[in-house]
């Protein structure tokens, strides 16, 4: 629980930077099945579709439990109906 807020307020703090276009557009945190319980790597890319690649460089994708995909631009606010919109 305490991990996810600090995650929360690591992803806020760095989308209130001013600095935030150099933050890559995506984050995810693949989570692994190890002997010793989960192991999660996170990875950050600029286009959904490097995530392909970064699975596929491994460890096996067959130990994989899940895969959490995080958008990271600061537009945290926009919903799907507003979106269409635009």
């Amino acid at each position: 629980m305490e991990e996810c807020a600090h995650q929360a307020r690591q992803e806020k703090d760095m989308t209130d930077d001013q600095n935030w276009e150099r933050v890559p557009r995506w984050r995810a945190v693949v989570h692994y099945r190890s002997e010793n319980g989960l192991i999660d790597v996170e990875h950050w890319f600029e286009e959904l579709e490097e995530l392909d690649d970064i699975v596929e460089r491994g460890p096996s994708f067959q130990a994989i439990e899940k895969i959490e995909i995080f958008y990271q631009l600061p537009n945290d606010q926009l919903t799907i109906e507003a979106a269409e919109r635009l």
